[in-house]
């Protein structure tokens, strides 16, 4: 577990394999690191590897990683998150932000060997499928082959990892459980408009 500026012990875990199906259901990490003196942050799915490792790729413009062979980067996982109000505990209580993550600091390899990230693609479209019938990579894919020179393969060695799982762990058992199914509760519908404006914006000339 790593030296922690602030936080609370019963929101820390170093349980490996709860860290770990943390990770298989919220593959989607940011990396930050610095480049001459700039921090950089990028969102890339990290996949695990039986040895502790982990995999994935990036786009060969990407400045984080370009002409780099070897960085440190702390890496963050996160999960769910909601506000819970004290209408969501069974007693009376203070609001609070509940949140799930997992928190890393590691050593990225990067890659711009073809074979290599040719196995990394074909790794992640097999790990990310979730039935027979989903995409998996065809190195005879023209696709495939016009896009393999433009990205760089990443291998995660990480020297720290820790959990960080608020969950209400400081209330009572039953408070806890209840926000848990707050937080649970909490869709997306409710950003739907947002959303959708995001989508169309990217799609709006801009005015001069």
């Amino acid at each position: 577990m790593s030296a922690c500026p602030f936080h609370y012990s019963q929101y820390r875990s170093s349980a490996p394999e709860l860290i770990d199906r943390f990770i298989d259901a919220f593959p989607l990490a940011t990396l930050t690191s610095q480049v001459e003196g700039r921090f950089f942050s990028s969102h890339i799915p990290l996949l695990r590897d039986a040895d502790g490792s982990l995999f994935g790729h990036v786009d060969g413009n990407n400045p984080q990683f370009r002409g780099i062979s070897v960085l440190d980067c702390q890496i963050i996982f996160m999960g769910p998150s909601a506000y819970i109000p004290p209408k969501g505990y069974v007693s009376a209580q203070l609001p609070t932000w509940n949140y799930l993550a997992v928190h890393m600091q590691a050593q990225v390899r990067v890659s711009a060997e073809a074979s290599r990230n040719l196995e990394i693609l074909r790794r992640t479209a097999q790990r990310l499928a979730t039935d027979e019938a989903d995409y998996q990579v065809d190195s005879a894919d023209p696709r495939v082959v016009a896009n393999l020179s433009h990205i760089l393969g990443l291998s995660v060695h990480p020297q720290t990892t820790e959990g960080r799982f608020k969950l209400s762990q400081d209330k009572t058992a039953q408070d806890a459980l209840s926000a848990l199914e707050w937080l649970q509760s909490q869709r997306l519908e409710k950003h739907h408009a947002l959303m959708a404006d995001l989508l169309s914006a990217a799609f709006t000339p801009l005015s001069h």
